[in-house]
């Protein structure tokens, strides 16, 4: 595997990859979206011309897109940004492979990959690891190919305050969560703001030690978390010091969107979002009802007035709405001008936030985005911004669907070929594959066995008994009493049969629930359930770099782990 010489990758970090023994296969399947937008995205590009800007399956894509973003005429603000994201990874979260990339960004030639998500503890679900790993590899991949810089930024979503999505996670065999004591009752504030109790995920992580399984790697799991955990932070900063831990040594660069020094960085852009709020949202919204016109579902709940920006009030997100030139609440409590919200921002511009509609605008504006990572509900809403992001004197970026992985242990192969499943039945038809097989198991049908076993007693006993009695009257009834002594050591048979048959069936039904817990939790792919602590408990870390050097998977389709 070649790098260029200007790699954002730590040639120590790289050296040891290269001697790893690599012990897991892979293999590459598809799925099928379901979603009839994803399909066309995925299978018939051409098909949705009118929402997205590029094909990511196209390999010129990537170059076109880097030629337009070099003739682009609102200059990006690379000084100011590389010194925010400078100062965000200070102290804990320095790494020189990190330092070496946001020096880059400098570079008027230098692109970047971006990709984002909620600030999860412990990262969430694993499905934020195959996000951070795809920001990394395409970034390698478009780097070779390009020969420029272009360097993997991870966007948090610090603004978000959506805390029973993230502060929970799942540990393979427990039905329930693991859940953090802090909810969303008690704190409406976005994760950027809020700070964790140390001695409250002291507690948790406690809880988290008697679910986890003792394994080899166990105390340096714990002991991981645990020096992540020791030192009082931001919600959204302990999730970064996760990911650096995993990621920094291949230089992926962070920003927590609640960043104070961002947001100031950011006002120009949300003074452009206030002025044209009115026209961006009836945009938003005539494409949507384009979409669905054509069958396609919105994902997005849009509503007339909407202003798309949010502003915070006593440590509390609120919506605005615009009726004419009065911006107000969605309850309708406070209103303001433009020009009061306007010296609102200039003022106090961390009281502004962006929703799912304006944050690809405002990623935009701040960076030189060659392609956004993006998961397959991203996708859908993304549909609805090509107008916007024109209207903002922009352009869409590539979306590069994030890696889509299921890791397989050797339990689990073990039962799939016990019952001859293939993946795609585990996914589809496994509770189908599990009745078929247990009818198959039980082919001795018990009742016909035993039924016939008594008529054959039964033919046996008859003429004994009556040649017994014509010697003598007094046998007949040893040959009766001979009679119930066998049906009853049948019927103790039976009895016995159908406990070692119901045995077996409980034993074939506890690996097809075994298989689905770990493989197709909740009826959901693994990667939108499971957190990566159970899986780092289990086989350590190497499996993250070697997914890392592995080739990108094509962006149609799912990869099988086999660890």
């Amino acid at each position: 595997m070649n790098f260029p010489p200007e790699s954002f990758f730590c040639y120590t970090e790289l050296d040891r990859v290269r001697r790893m023994r690599l012990r897991m296969k892979i293999e590459d399947v598809y799925l099928d979206p379901g979603n009839p937008l994803l399909r066309d995205f995925f299978d018939s590009f051409d098909r949705v011309t009118d929402y997205y800007t590029y094909n990511p399956g196209d390999e010129v894509s990537f170059a076109t897109r880097a030629e337009y973003l070099e003739r682009r005429e609102d200059p990006f603000p690379r000084r100011r940004l590389t010194e925010i994201l400078h100062a965000f990874h200070s102290e804990e979260l320095y790494h020189s492979a990190v330092a070496f990339n946001i020096e880059r960004l400098e570079r008027p030639d230098s692109v970047a990959i971006v990709g984002g998500q909620q600030a999860g503890i412990l990262t969430g679900p694993l499905y934020t690891i195959y996000k951070a790993i795809t920001l990394i590899q395409l970034a390698r991949r478009e780097e070779e190919r390009l020969g420029r810089p272009v360097v993997p930024v991870f966007w948090i979503a610090g603004e978000d305050h959506d805390w029973q999505e993230v502060n929970h996670i799942f540990v393979p065999g427990e039905k329930k969560p693991i859940k953090h004591p802090l909810t969303i009752e008690e704190n409406n504030d976005s994760v950027g703001r809020t700070r964790i109790d140390p001695v409250a995920l002291s507690r948790w992580i406690d809880e988290l030690n008697e679910l986890l399984p003792d394994t080899e790697h166990k105390k340096e799991v714990l002991d991981g978390i645990s020096e992540l955990s020791r030192e009082a932070t931001t919600w959204s900063r302990h999730f970064a010091r996760f990911l650096h831990r995993f990621f920094g040594r291949y230089g992926l660069v962070q920003i927590d969107s609640s960043d104070p020094s961002l947001r100031r960085l950011e006002v120009p852009f949300f003074q452009w979002l206030l002025e044209s709020s009115d026209k961006v949202n009836e945009t938003v919204i005539r494409t949507g009802e384009r979409m669905e016109a054509r069958g396609y579902s919105r994902q997005v709940d849009l509503q007339p007035n909407k202003v798309n920006l949010l502003i915070r009030i006593n440590g509390e997100r609120r919506a605005l709405f615009r009726e004419g030139n009065l911006f107000r609440t969605r309850e309708g409590d406070l209103s303001w001008s433009l020009g009061e919200l306007k010296d609102h921002l200039r003022q106090n511009p961390e009281d502004f936030t962006n929703n799912v509609v304006t944050r690809p605008l405002m990623q935009e504006y701040l960076f030189p985005t060659l392609a956004t990572v993006v998961g397959p509900g991203e996708i859908a809403y993304w549909g609805l911004l090509k107008e916007a992001f024109a209207m903002a004197g922009m352009e869409m970026p590539v979306l590069y669907p994030r890696i889509s992985l299921t890791l397989v242990d050797a339990r689990c192969r073990k039962e799939m070929r016990r019952y001859g499943l293939t993946f795609d039945d585990v996914l589809h038809r496994l509770k189908e594959k599990r009745e078929s097989w247990l009818q198959r198991r039980f082919q001795v049908d018990v009742e016909d066995l035993f039924s016939r076993t008594r008529v054959r007693l039964d033919e046996i006993y008859t003429p004994l008994i009556a040649e017994m009695s014509r010697l003598r009257r007094d046998l007949e009834g040893v040959g009766e009493s001979g009679r119930r002594q066998a049906i009853r050591q049948v019927d103790e048979l039976e009895k016995r049969t159908r406990k070692a048959l119901y045995e077996r069936g409980e034993t074939d039904i506890r690996r097809f629930d075994i298989l689905e817990n770990r493989l197709h939790p909740f009826g959901l792919l693994q990667e939108r359930v499971y957190n990566i602590t159970p899986v780092w408990n289990r086989f350590g870390e190497e499996w993250v770099d070697q997914l890392i050097h592995a080739p990108l998977l094509s962006h149609q389709s799912h990869r099988i782990v086999h660890l």
